[in-house]
């Protein structure tokens, strides 16, 4: 839906993967605009590898030197293998890396290095079935990483998704409609964040200041900077057109550091977050408009609470959702469908989320 939206057309539905085509700037624009997407992939090779010494001359052939730049360069390589002869992946990795460094020595008797955290081509290699797609990782590092994030909290919803969470709530939609947003729970402030980034139209990789494609050799500077522009206009006419946010936490430090990521953000003026319990909201209702999404991210008793008292927390929360924002609609995330039972709320649609290892 996501890829629709930005105008991609030609797609297809994989198994934790979407393919599509397009230009270079197409795939800019995904690692810029996608709000849900974890990484950007450029496949340039299909491989078999049955054993390491296939997996390494199939990539030691490739024409390397027109996607890395032959002095000082960078590079790290992803490995992933699924029902495959070669199932350790660090093995694996290895030897891709030897391939690509000894052809580099071969041609120009200088070799790129490996730098982990930041390289400037990131390649990825996944073997399936004993096949294995070469590609460049154009994001860089995973894009939930959108730049705002300087302060944490413990177990923070991951920013792509909250995101996820919102589009699936509508929030796209409600905010252009003028409905509020609250998170009465809102942790390190990832909800709000993401919610003002959708409702003012800013792009959720405009902060970022790395990417994988900008010392990559075929990088298309002048897309990328039209990109860049582009989404800069959109935040700036977008800010003025957001709607009412406001989140608390009875925590303290819950607080600053939500304070912290949204001033990060550039969102303190749009943004309200305050510490209160739970119990004030009620307070605050008449002074909210009639209708807006209440969301949040309550404990599951996984990382943070028992899960047997729990239910009296959604209680408390169904409670104040029906007395005092009975016009509003509600997204709950959670790991136990039989606690928003507690809620009292009616259920009017379930979607199912993996919380990093929890399925929720």
């Amino acid at each position: 839906d996501e890829l629709k939206q930005l105008g991609i057309k030609n797609t297809k539905q994989d198994q934790g993967n979407i393919r599509f085509t397009g230009t270079l700037a197409d795939a800019y624009m995904v690692c810029l605009w996608s709000r849900v997407a974890i990484r950007v992939l450029l496949p340039i090779a299909h491989l078999h590898a049955e054993t390491p010494e296939q997996l390494y001359e199939g990539v030691n052939a490739l024409p390397w030197e027109e996607h890395i730049h032959e002095l000082d360069s960078t590079i790290a390589v992803d490995f992933n293998s699924f029902r495959s002869k070669i199932k350790h992946s660090q093995y694996g990795a290895q030897r891709v890396k030897d391939a690509i460094v000894d052809r580099f020595r071969t041609l120009f008797g200088l070799r790129p290095s490996v730098d982990l955290y930041q390289p400037d081509v990131r390649i990825n290699v996944y073997l399936k079935h004993n096949q294995a797609t070469v590609s460049i990782d154009l994001s860089g590092d995973s894009l939930h990483k959108r730049g705002y994030r300087v302060s944490n909290t413990t177990a923070p919803l991951k920013e792509h998704l909250a995101a996820a969470i919102l589009l699936s709530a509508e929030w796209q939609k409600l905010a252009r409609q003028g409905w509020a947003l609250i998170d009465p729970m809102c942790g390190s402030g990832t909800f709000l964040i993401e919610a003002a980034m959708i409702a003012a139209d800013i792009a959720p990789g405009i902060l970022r200041d790395y990417y994988g494609f900008t010392a990559w050799k075929q990088h298309d500077k002048d897309s990328w900077k039209q990109l860049k522009a582009d989404a800069e206009r959109r935040r700036q006419s977008g800010l003025a057109r957001c709607p009412v946010i406001v989140g608390g936490d009875a925590d303290a430090r819950a607080i600053e550091a939500a304070k912290n990521n949204i001033a990060e953000a550039g969102l303190d003026d749009r943004i309200q977050v305050n510490q209160r319990d739970l119990t004030e909201w009620p307070k605050l209702a008449a002074d909210l408009p009639k209708a807006g999404l209440f969301v949040c991210n309550p404990p599951y008793g996984e990382r943070i609470g028992r899960a047997d008292e729990l239910h009296y927390l959604y209680e408390s929360l169904g409670n104040i959702i029906n007395e005092s924002f009975s016009g509003w609609r509600t997204a709950l995330i959670t790991d136990n469908a039989q606690l928003g039972k507690f809620t009292g709320l009616t259920l009017f649609d379930s979607v199912p989320f993996d919380n990093g290892p929890i399925a929720c």
